[in-house]
């Protein structure tokens, strides 16, 4: 079997576009009222098959030791193999490329990672291949998609787009591509000063204090009108929700569900009073 792809023969794993790395900031959200990010993929054309679903990159640990920081991030890029491999969670990309990047720039890093790696049956990756989902999406003409598939109109719902200190993990043009696709969907978008925002990071994440960075810019996007802030980061999603705000906070990708029909707006939205 292809390591930590469960059902997927070795042999088998090019027929798919992309693997999926969900990390941890699958279990951290409120998980029963998503749908998979595989589905939602699936409907817009992009086939994605799960990668090690229950394991973290490394990226909680703050500060990070050397598994963490190095380590646990190859070794999500060694079970990829080839195979692009897609995450919706900003820091986990982040921590998969700099934990390559500082390995191709530091020989030692490179021989502690290839011994500590080899103990445990892996191999330091060739090459990060790792992507954001929205990148990918966004090649796909998103917006155009989400014109020709819509099937319940957001009705000028007011929103904010909210990426925290990760945003330059995306490709430059994502970011207008995302919001295109938030006013294809029906949505009102506003500008957002605080887009950039660090929510608080993986101290948060633990549960220690975050420094209000989370209230802030919950705080802040209802002052600015918005009823909903759209997340592109899972950890951010994760700081967030657990604000437990009268403000939604929802991934873009699970917004972009309901517009697309495939679940009831008024069990996702109804407690916000936005049906």
């Amino acid at each position: 079997m292809f390591k930590g792809v469960e059902g997927i023969d070795h042999e088998d794993h090019r027929e798919f576009s992309a693997f999926h790395y969900a990390g941890c900031q699958g279990n951290a959200v409120t998980y029963e009222r998503f749908l998979t990010t595989e589905d939602i993929a699936r409907m817009l054309g992009l086939e994605l098959t799960r990668l090690a679903p229950d394991d973290c990159c490394g990226g909680v640990e703050d500060p990070p030791n050397f598994f963490s920081g190095i380590v646990a991030p190859l070794r999500i890029l060694d079970l990829a193999g080839t195979t692009p491999v897609v995450s919706s969670c900003l820091s986990c990309l982040a921590n998969m490329r700099g934990a390559f990047r500082r390995m191709e720039e530091n020989p030692e890093t490179r021989r502690r990672a290839r011994f500590s790696m080899q103990v445990v049956g892996y191999e330091v990756p060739s090459s990060t291949n790792a992507r954001h989902l929205l990148d990918l999406l966004a090649e796909g003409h998103l917006p155009e998609k989400v014109t020709d598939r819509k099937i319940v109109d957001l009705d000028q719902l007011p929103v904010v787009l909210y990426y925290g200190c990760r945003k330059q993990q995306l490709e430059p043009d994502t970011p207008t591509m995302v919001e295109n696709t938030i006013e294809r969907m029906g949505a009102k978008w506003l500008p957002f000063s605080l887009e950039e925002y660090c929510c608080g990071g993986p101290q948060s994440y633990q549960g220690a204090i975050g420094f209000g960075k989370s209230r802030n810019i919950l705080t802040e996007a209802e002052e600015k009108g918005a009823r909903a802030v759209v997340t592109i980061c899972g950890m951010c999603q994760a700081n967030l929700e657990k604000e437990r705000a009268s403000i939604l906070v929802i991934p873009f990708l699970q917004l972009l569900a309901v517009s697309l029909g495939m679940v009831d707006p008024k069990i996702w939205l109804s407690p916000f009073h936005f049906y």
